[in-house]
């Protein structure tokens, strides 16, 4: 059996939750107050991210009320995200010649504090070049719009621009098999997050936001992410640059239903952006208002910016 078809008998049946399975939920809101936030880079987006404590009551009533239709949002997201995989697999990368660099472009639109409490939307434009022999400089272009230092100019060998690599991961020593990388992720969690899959999710995304990974692992990770309870999907969303793809998403009831998305172009399964959403009104966030939003497009050049 090839590794196509093997994605696409990932998750046919998404299981609706027991009760046993929503049982933890109510421990874990007696300690959201004292949950940890998932460690941040400052090379990266800034999340807004919000503890609220309510009555467990409430919450099981909600669980139980939209469980049968999230079991069909899981569904439909599972065949999108097969679907993807299998784009992602018969997609010929973007591969860099002698000399040459993968670049690619995020231009993302972020809440920014501005003193006071106060968040405004802030536009920033991220160029990495990633040279087609890696262990040379990567060069970062980057303005950070409103934002502190300006516009920067950083070459760096294995794209350490900052304190990390920008890739945080060996691609090559990664598995691409969909079981094998959910449970690489899930075998490694430490505790951050609201919760576990809000904490897989995230790790998941990071690497497929970057716009960096190639095909096959890009596959298996679309199809490690339909493990994921609680993984749905909406059709047409448009990214910062207008470009229109499918968002795969997760909800986090214990951060009051924050949803976190990437954006997807269904014919080639590259990611061509991220959204964040408020999915209820919450401090000063109307219900479904778009947090913060980003395009990435990925080619290849043939020079890039030297400081």
């Amino acid at each position: 059996m090839d590794k196509l078809t093997l994605l696409r008998t990932l998750r046919n049946d998404v299981a609706e939750p027991s009760s046993e399975q929503l049982a933890p939920s109510l421990n874990k809101l007696e300690r959201a107050f004292h949950t940890p936030d998932r460690p941040k880079k400052h090379t990266r987006a800034p999340r807004v991210r919000v503890l609220f404590a309510v009555a467990a009551g409430a919450v099981v009533l909600t669980m139980v009320a939209g469980n049968l239709h999230m079991s069909a949002q899981s569904a439909q997201a599972a065949s999108i995200l097969r679907d993807a995989a299998g784009a992602s697999i018969q997609y010929s990368d973007v591969i860099p010649g002698p000399d040459e660099y993968l670049f690619v472009r995020t231009h993302a639109s972020w809440p920014m504090d501005v003193g006071d409490g106060e968040m405004r939307l802030n536009e920033q434009t991220i160029d990495v070049y990633m040279p087609s022999d890696p262990t040379k400089d990567w060069v970062l272009d980057r303005d950070w719009g409103e934002g502190s230092p300006g516009v920067e100019l950083i070459a760096a060998q294995n794209g350490v621009f900052y304190s990390d690599p920008w890739v945080e991961y060996d691609y090559a020593s990664l598995p691409t098999d969909a079981r094998e990388l959910f449970e690489y992720f899930d075998s490694r969690y430490s505790g951050g997050s609201a919760s576990r899959d809000e904490n897989n999710f995230t790790r998941m995304v990071t690497l497929l936001r970057d716009g960096l990974a190639p095909a096959e692992l890009r596959a298996g990770l679309y199809g490690a992410l339909t493990l994921i309870p609680g993984v749905t999907s909406t059709a047409n969303v448009e990214n910062l640059d207008g470009v229109t793809g499918i968002a795969i998403g997760h909800t986090e009831p214990l951060r009051f239903g924050l949803r976190d998305e990437i954006i997807i172009d269904p014919a080639t399964g590259l990611v061509i952006g991220e959204r964040q959403i408020s999915t209820r009104a919450l401090f000063g966030f109307g219900i479904n208002e778009v947090i913060s939003l980003t395009a990435v497009e990925t080619t290849v050049v043939d020079a890039a910016p030297q400081p």
